[in-house]
């Protein structure tokens, strides 16, 4: 390919990018609330010990990756600037698609050479999981153009040398983002089998693929893995605690049928978001197909060694995917390569005018399935501001530290660079809830004696008073830790925007978005001390007990999960962020309450798992209660 035409293939994807990301409205997805601006601030500003969770468990991931996004919030760009860089950034990935597509497409004369690449990479990346992230604060996007790059390189190059350079590819993309380790191990095969090489040059390239991993791994996540067995004791501090993942498949049925599922609005199967996607269903209709092809004798169905080795390695990341996650930002590099492999299988089953227009059908169908069914941004899309994260805050805040305490889902940690640099956040209740006793929580509560505060969207003023009923839920969880609400002492962090510069409208008039209707100002009060009712404490140790009891028990449900004992109305419960599940006791019934499929298993009686030897229910999949 020459140079005018490499140009092309990736600026107009840039082009592309760029203007849909504007289209589609500033993203304020979930985790960038979360953690996306929180990690890299962690980092600069050395919160490790003045924080503890105060993005939950992934305020310990790595946040290098992290930091353009950051960087260039912090210094001040525009909104609509940076989101821009973004999408240029994330469009290498269709670019990418088809100089691999170009690859696998070298037998074709040059003009439907031409034509089958585009479509190939147009099929690639005609998926709603990639666009709702194009311009967003996702890693994931960032990171895929890495992986195909090293893929690239193994269909390119021969010898130990390129090798290494893959598997830099490679490790970079797994050390800034752990679930991309899968890849790492699919590419390995393809570098023992790059093109020309045999015998002990095989294993050179073999051990330089590794080698330039491990370095990778090293110089990008060394330094982090470092840091947290230093503070914790573990480098993957709390990956351990055996997570399971909400869209983990059970059984083997499950995978077979996870490709034609894949075709349904279904939000619990592989995605957050509505992302119906017939491409893998049809890639394996396809590639089913050949051997029949072959035995008729009726298309040249022969396929070279570049497309195995493509192919190979999307059948094992798919497998590495689908075993460890399934989780479809997870797999975005394989839903970008099953459109390609899909164009490729379906140029050699049929005759190539045919191919085109069965390529252009499913791309049509597959493109008008998705704008229907998808949304643009991943959870919220709100007009462009002149800044991303238009934050008013309280002067009183800026002024004075404090220990910030979160008690929700979302512990909207994004807010802690906009107080005082010497305040703590604490993520005491939500995906990873700390235990009341945790010795980093007490000294964090002494050092910030007589200025801790509750933070959260929960939190509502109406005439500068939170209402009574969100002061009792919160107190509910607050005096296991020796603390109530003072209703009287609240500030609230505004989400104020600010749309008026001319970049900012102009961007609002092309894209049409209104206000989103999550609520994105958070709420601070002051905090009193209280005595806890040693009566309470008896009940919390008895439910403890015996929620410790039914997870051994019923190992198959919670995947060897455990989680902290906490208040829910007039009851107890325990959530596992992994499961998308909260066990909850009340009254005399246990249940596991899977709340984002909506249903609920009757796990009996407390009173019957008081009593040791008990047989539990068939649910829980074991014969007794140890």
């Amino acid at each position: 390919m020459g140079r005018a035409p490499l140009v092309l293939v990736f600026c107009v994807p840039a082009a592309l990018c760029a203007v849909w990301t504007v289209f589609a409205g500033k993203d304020l997805n979930w985790d960038l609330l979360n953690y996306h601006y929180y990690l890299p601030f962690e980092l600069l500003a050395g919160r490790l010990q003045q924080d503890f969770f105060a993005a939950s468990a992934q305020s310990y991931l790595n946040p290098v990756g992290y930091l353009p996004f950051f960087l260039m919030l912090s210094s001040g760009w525009h909104s609509v600037i940076a989101s821009i860089a973004l999408a240029v950034a994330h469009s290498a990935s269709i670019a990418l698609l088809h100089l691999i597509a170009w690859k696998l497409f070298t037998h074709l004369p040059s003009r439907q050479r031409i034509i089958l690449s585009s479509l190939a990479s147009a099929l690639g990346v005609a998926t709603g999981v990639f666009w709702a992230m194009v311009g967003s604060s996702f890693l994931d996007p960032l990171l895929a153009p890495l992986i195909l790059a090293g893929l690239l390189v193994l269909l390119t190059e021969s010898g130990a040398r390129g090798a290494a350079l893959a598997g830099f590819l490679f490790g970079a993309a797994a050390a800034l983002k752990y679930s991309n380790a899968v890849f790492v191990l699919a590419a390995f095969p393809l570098a023992l089998a790059m093109p020309g090489l045999a015998g002990r040059s095989r294993w050179l390239a073999g051990g330089g693929y590794l080698a330039g991993a491990a370095l990778a791994i090293g110089v990008v996540a060394g330094p982090w893995l470092a840091l947290m067995q230093r503070e914790f004791g573990n480098p993957v501090f709390p990956l351990t605690n055996a997570a399971g993942g909400r869209f983990m498949l059970q059984d083997l049925g499950a995978a077979l049928a996870f490709p034609f599922r894949m075709i349904a609005l279904d939000r619990h199967l592989y995605s957050e978001t509505f992302a119906p996607d017939l491409r893998p269903a049809a890639l394996l209709a396809a590639a089913a197909a050949l051997p029949l092809a072959a035995a008729l004798r009726r298309a040249p169905v022969a396929l070279t060694g570049s497309d195995w080795r493509v192919l190979a390695f999307l059948c094992a990341a798919g497998v590495l995917w689908l075993a460890t996650s399934a989780n479809a930002r997870y797999g975005l590099v394989v839903l970008l390569l099953t459109g390609v492999c899909l164009a490729r299988i379906i140029e050699r089953l049929l005759l190539l005018t045919a191919a085109r227009i069965a390529l252009a059908v499913l791309l049509l169908v597959q493109l008008g399935t998705t704008v229907v069914a998808a949304p643009p941004r991943w959870f919220l899309a709100e007009p462009w501001t002149r800044h991303w994260l238009a934050y008013d805050v309280p002067e009183r805040a800026v002024r004075e530290p404090a220990l910030y305490l979160t008690l929700e889902i979302l512990p909207m940690a994004v807010v802690a660079p906009f107080v005082h640099p010497a305040s703590s956040f604490v993520n005491f209740r939500g995906q990873h809830s700390l235990p009341p006793e945790s010795p980093r929580l007490a000294a964090l509560l002494e050092r910030h004696d007589g200025r801790v505060r509750a933070l959260g969207r929960g939190l509502e003023l109406v005439e500068g008073r939170p209402r009574a009923e969100q002061v009792t839920a919160y107190d509910a969880t607050l005096v296991r830790i020796g603390y109530r609400v003072d209703a009287d002492n609240c500030d609230t962090i505004a989400w104020r925007r600010d749309t008026g510069d001319l970049l900012s409208r102009a961007a609002n008039r092309f894209a049409g978005l209104g206000p989103a209707q999550e609520p994105l100002s958070v709420v601070s009060c002051a905090l009193r001390p209280a005595t806890r009712d040693p009566v309470d404490v008896q009940k919390e140790k008895r439910a403890s007990t015996l929620f410790d009891r039914i997870e051994k028990a019923c190992r198959t449900l919670f995947r060897g999960q455990t989680a902290v004992t906490e208040p829910l109305g007039g009851g107890w419960s325990r959530y596992y962020s992994g499961l998308d599940a909260r066990l909850e006791a009340y009254a005399d019934r246990i249940i596991l309450n899977r709340f984002r499929s909506a249903t609920h298993l009757d796990l009996g009686r407390l009173s019957d798992w008081e009593r040791e030897g008990a047989a539990p229910p068939a649910a829980c999949g074991a014969q007794r209660v140890d």
